[in-house]
């Protein structure tokens, strides 16, 4: 049993989740919970495939599942501070893809939300 064995991600965005993200999410020992997507086609089409459990309309459908522990972020970068700043405002581990933010005030709002997030 590895240590990361019983958490939940939810992922936000198909593309990058679907090719690498779930694939090696799993070989670390994290369960892939849930996802969602712009086009919610894409996320049933994804869930169906790689057979996850939940598929949300939105992200904030999303973040706000009790399913979730750990919050995937693979959208385009411009959505990447409101989606962390709400998933850590909820309780969630964020992971969010690269470029973080698109500028230092979008990281410092993020490292802030971060640093007073609940423990």
């Amino acid at each position: 049993m590895t240590s990361n064995q019983g958490l939940r991600v939810g992922f936000i965005g198909t593309g990058w989740t679907e090719r690498v993200q779930i694939p090696t999410f799993r070989l670390g020992g994290l369960t892939a919970q849930a996802i969602a997507s712009g086009h919610v086609e894409n996320a049933e089409r994804v869930a169906s495939t790689l057979d996850i459990p939940e598929v949300h309309a939105s992200w904030e459908a999303l973040i706000a599942s009790e399913n979730v522990d750990i919050v995937s972020i693979v959208t385009p970068p411009a959505l990447h501070r409101e989606i962390a700043v709400a998933a850590l405002q909820a309780g969630k581990h964020v992971i969010c893809e690269k470029p973080t933010a698109l500028n230092m005030d979008e990281a410092e709002a993020m490292l802030a939300a971060a640093q007073a997030a609940p423990q």
